[in-house]
Formats: C-alpha cells, sequence, structure tokens
C-alpha cells in the first residue's frame, strides 16, 4: 500500500472546515457592516445639523443690521431674531412648526443651541451642541466582553458678518 495522494483522506481532514471559517468571519462581517452603517449615520446627521446652523447664522446675520443706522438690532428685535434662527436651526423654517430635523433636537435639556452677537466686529455665532442618538443603542459590544461607546455630542459653530 502506497502513502501517496489519497483524496478521501484529504476530504476527512477539512470536514468542518468551512463550519470554523465561517463562524470566525461572520462576526467580524457583522462588526465592519453595522459599524460601517453607524458611521454613515453619524456623518449624515453631522452634515444635517452643520445645514441647519449654516443656515441659521446666515439668516441672523442678514437681518441683524438696522436699515440705515449701520448698527446691530437689539431689545426686543434682537429677541425674535434669537428665536428665529433657533427654530431654523432646529425645524428648518422660522416659525418653528413641523418636526425637527434630527431626532431630539429640539429637546431643551440635552440639546444647547446660542445665538450671539459681536457688536464691535458685528459677527453673529450659532452654536449648537447635540447628543448624537445612534442607530443601534449606545454601544457596540466587542469581542472581550466590553463594549464601544457611541454616545457622541455633536457641537457646531459657524460666525458669519452681519450683513
Amino acid at each position: 500500500m502506497s502513502l501517496g495522494y489519497c483524496p478521501g483522506r484529504a476530504l476527512r481532514r477539512q470536514r468542518g472546515l468551512a463550519m470554523v471559517e465561517f463562524a470566525i468571519s461572520v462576526p467580524v462581517i457583522l462588526f465592519l457592516m453595522f459599524g460601517s452603517f453607524e458611521f454613515g449615520h453619524l456623518m449624515t446627521a453631522y452634515s444635517t445639523l452643520n445645514d441647519g446652523v449654516r443656515n441659521a447664522a446666515r439668516y441672523v446675520a442678514g437681518a441683524a443690521l438696522q436699515n440705515t443706522a449701520d448698527t446691530m438690532v437689539t431689545g426686543p428685535e434682537w429677541n425674535t431674531l434669537v428665536t428665529q434662527g433657533t427654530n431654523l436651526a432646529i425645524y428648518g423654517n422660522i416659525a418653528g412648526t413641523g418636526s425637527p430635523i434630527l431626532e431630539k433636537l429640539d429637546d431643551a435639556a440635552t440639546t444647547t443651541i446660542t445665538v450671539s452677537e459681536d457688536t464691535v466686529a458685528r459677527t453673529i455665532k450659532v452654536a449648537v451642541d447635540y447628543p448624537y442618538v445612534p442607530l443601534f443603542g449606545n454601544a457596540i459590544p466587542t469581542f472581550m466582553g466590553g463594549s464601544l461607546s457611541t454616545a457622541y455630542h455633536l457641537t457646531i459653530s459657524t460666525t458669519m458678518r452681519a450683513l
């Protein structure tokens, strides 16, 4: 009897190998896939929030100067502009109607929106601190029993010169 190549013996040694490869690779592939989804969702939320803040700053900067005096508005006019700018950052319109552009953006307990003016430099600053709401919960489990937190705060500010 020869000890040469025997196809039956090679198949017996590899029995179950595909299942082991599958068991090792599926968690890694799922982790990468869900991580990609979460990262894409985070970037979409960041872009949406950035657009809202920029639109609010542009709107307030365009209306912050008094008609002919070339000075910044104050008092009730400024308070109205702050409210309209805040509504524009949250809802996408100055009336403050409809649903927020991001989930929980209108929650005053967790989201901070400030509209401020610098009367010397004649600039308007709109800043938002928003707690990101993840797709798959507040943590991603790891292979070692721990977890990766997905509790991020998106902090965006835009400064524009009053026109």
